[in-house]
């Protein structure tokens, strides 16, 4: 009888154990495919449509995207890539991600009416995968001045909460996302030969005494200050580019015309902090652009780019790491902000380096301004083109910066007591709020900040 009530008691248990995983077992909420926005414009030859996952795919997944035209047709006035057949494009979005985009570009010598517009339509995806509610977008062949939309920027990857920074276009509902790692150099095109390092990279420089890159060894980096200082540290501001985008507070000084006078630097950034790690680099004029040479340290082989000078864009772009220009920015005339991790002040004084996630930049090398206004001053709501005149804007390139959000202390979080507002470099101005981040109870996902905004005025 005592063997039978063991047995009873063991069957009981496992019974009730089963039932709470069950219980336990919660179904997870469908995962829908959505354009991130429903309007866009083409404002050069191409734009970058985005798709978005409402969660990170679990397998392989494709969308099938149904493409009609009004009067344009397809291989005369335009095309895709990936290409469409029979009038569908098929969208890869890989395990793990949940974000993917295609491009759409214009044929060369495109005589348009200015009303011509493409419609994509999510037809069907890989199950499980369903068709979310913003299916649709109307993708205009001329720019359009975008009266509001609300974004989700897609900053994050299944590498990190801030794989991509974002470039945002508000005028034409188009959001870029870029590795962040993509550069080492930024190359100006605004007349002054200046360089900049990549703040989303946790760049580090300083120049050595030496002009000839050749006769730069591992034993200079005791000649210059430690490029892998720990954030705060005392002397560590003349290692990094300022935050305000101030081009004559940057790490390396004006390329000079008399190339005897162009030092040599060494420079670091995550991932390449040990001594042995750092680049050795030389930048030279070359007619209206650049000539980049540059190794390792200990090497004694060294690669040389030439950087040519793009009027269309603020910055050309250089990655040290697979030697090559690369494009990393759009151009200078197609965004507004940027969402990224990048360097800024670590809140000490005098000032200090350090490195934020979800930083807002201003596209200020184009002549963007913004502006913080406080909900007790006039609510989002009732901001409106009467306000603009005692609205005092600044062209700084961290204007919005981290002040949007707190990431620690007692209260986390969007900052809802107060919106920006922002001129566009054609002279539009929107207001903009940040909707959610992914901390406290916002509701939204770290990596992938939601922001709404409005057309205030249009230029």
């Amino acid at each position: 009888m005592k063997k039978f009530f063991n047995r009873l008691f063991i069957v009981c248990a496992l019974a009730v154990s089963v039932a709470a995983c069950k219980d336990d077992d919660t179904e997870l909420p469908d995962n829908l495919a959505s354009f991130t926005t429903t309007t866009q414009g083409i404002e050069s030859n191409e734009a970058t449509v985005q798709l978005t996952l409402s969660r990170a795919a679990d397998a392989a997944t494709t969308l099938n995207i149904e493409l009609n035209s009004n009067v344009l047709t397809y291989g005369n006035e335009y095309t895709t890539d990936p290409a469409a057949a029979n009038g569908v494009l098929a969208v890869s979005v890989a395990a793990g991600q949940s974000t993917a985009s295609f491009k759409v570009k214009k044929k060369d010598g495109l005589f348009l009416n200015g009303d011509e517009y493409v419609t994509f339509k999510i037809k069907s995806a890989t199950s499980p995968v369903l068709v979310g509610t913003d299916n649709q977008l109307k993708l205009s062949f001329a720019a359009i001045t975008s009266t509001g939309s609300t974004q989700t920027l897609q900053g994050k990857t299944a590498e990190s909460n801030y794989t991509n920074g974002v470039y945002v276009d508000l005028s034409a509902n188009q959001s870029t996302a870029v590795a962040r790692k993509s550069w080492n150099l930024g190359f100006y095109n605004g007349g002054q030969y200046r360089v900049i390092l990549n703040p989303a990279y946790q760049s580090t420089a300083a120049a050595t005494s030496k002009t000839d890159i050749s006769a730069v060894t591992l034993a200079d980096t005791s000649a210059v200050a430690n490029l892998n200082f720990s954030p705060g540290a005392e002397g560590s501001l003349a290692l990094v580019d300022y935050w305000d985008g101030d081009l004559t507070k940057t790490a390396f000084a004006e390329v000079s015309a008399n190339d005897a006078e162009n030092k040599v630097y060494l420079v670091a950034f995550e991932g390449s902090k040990n001594k042995d790690q750092w680049f050795k680099v030389k930048v030279s004029r070359s007619g209206a652009g650049y000539k980049v040479q540059f190794a390792r340290i200990g090497s004694t082989t060294i690669q040389t780019l030439e950087i040519p000078s793009q009027s269309d864009y603020n910055f050309t772009f250089a990655s040290l790491e697979t030697a090559a220009v690369v494009s990393a920015e759009p151009r200078k005339a197609s965004w507004d902000i940027q969402w990224s991790y990048s360097t800024s002040n670590a809140g000490t004084t005098p000032p200090t380096p350090y490195w934020f996630q979800d930083f807002i930049l201003l596209n200020y090398a184009a002549g963007a301004q913004a502006a913080e206004v406080l909900e007790s001053t006039v609510t989002y709501a009732n901001y409106t083109e009467s306000n603009i005149a005692t609205t005092t804007f600044s062209g700084a390139r961290d204007a919005i910066g981290s002040k949007w959000r707190a990431t620690s202390g007692a209260t986390t979080g969007i900052k809802h007591d107060r919106f920006y507002v922002v001129k566009d470099p054609a002279g539009n101005v929107y207001k903009l709020k940040f909707v959610s981040m992914g901390l406290a109870s916002d509701g939204g996902e770290r990596g992938k900040p939601v922001i709404e905004y409005t057309l205030v005025k249009k230029n």
